[in-house]
């Protein structure tokens, strides 16, 4: 019992009071604010902890020498990828993008977003202080990938809010860069997605002033760049790891036919 009170206490997370009021100490905006107020709801950690204490709690990793069932971490794991579901389906810039863009866009956001939603859930839970956790990470996605998962984990900032305005950000991370065969991406989504990209980077950078100054927001934005970074490497050589692509296949096909689905039920609504 005091094993799961502990757990608990662990994931328990406080979400830092942005007060609305007084944004104008800030450099922020109201829109800035609203911004900040819609990303940190769009992305939705509630599930990830749950998910976590549950594999704690019901497994006992932290007595237990190998966990008996791999499936049960894979299950575990799988949260992120419906978390990060959740989030495109949520993201408001995502949504307004041209059906066709939005889907060259799709696997790209997904991949970067379940990779960031990996780094934080293994972090926030300390999942890989538990040797029998890490040891069945090991054998489902290879020790080299799980050890850059566990590398980033240095960058990840310990504040909620700005992981999560750092998963909108990767989410359009070098997604200019992305080819496709007999493919252009019209010039009125790059413009977009430049706007995007640079708003999100302007409120992440503004919050962290206004949250901890100027000495450690470029502390904390170093970090949060070299955290992007390696994750843009694990999202890389997950590519191999065939659980993980094969998640993130299925992944990418409910996502576009959920967006599918709500395009032809905007257009049915014009129509009326």
């Amino acid at each position: 019992m005091a094993s799961t009170t502990s757990n608990d206490r662990q994931l328990t997370i406080q979400l830092p009071t942005i007060n609305l009021l007084r944004s104008d100490n800030s450099s922020l905006n109201s829109a800035q604010w609203i911004l900040i107020a819609n990303l940190i709801h769009s992305y939705d950690e509630s599930r990830l902890l749950a998910a976590a204490r549950r594999l704690m709690n019901e497994n006992n990793i932290s007595q237990v020498e190998q966990i008996r069932d791999p499936t049960v971490v894979r299950d575990f794991l799988k949260q992120t990828y419906e978390t990060t579901g959740k989030y495109l389906h949520a993201n408001h810039d995502f949504l307004i993008l041209p059906p066709d863009d939005r889907f060259v866009l799709l696997r790209h956001a997904a991949e970067n977003v379940q990779c960031l939603s990996t780094i934080f859930i293994w972090n926030q839970s300390k999942l890989y202080t538990h040797r029998s956790f890490m040891k069945t990470c090991n054998y489902l996605y290879g020790e080299q990938l799980v050890n850059m998962v566990r590398h980033a984990m240095k960058f990840i900032d310990p504040d909620l809010v700005l992981v999560k305005l750092a998963a909108s950000l990767f989410a359009f991370f070098n997604s200019l860069l992305i080819v496709r065969p007999n493919y252009t991406m019209n010039s009125s989504s790059i413009s977009t997605i430049f706007r995007i990209q640079s708003s999100y980077a302007e409120v992440t950078w503004k919050y962290l002033v206004y949250r901890y100054g100027y000495y450690q927001a470029v502390l904390r934005f170093n970090n949060l760049i070299q955290c992007l970074m390696t994750a843009t490497k694990i999202t890389s050589k997950s590519l191999n790891a065939h659980i993980h692509t094969n998640d993130m296949e299925s992944l990418v096909e409910q996502t576009e036919i959920s967006l599918f689905l709500d395009d032809i039920e905007q257009i049915n609504s014009d129509v009326v």
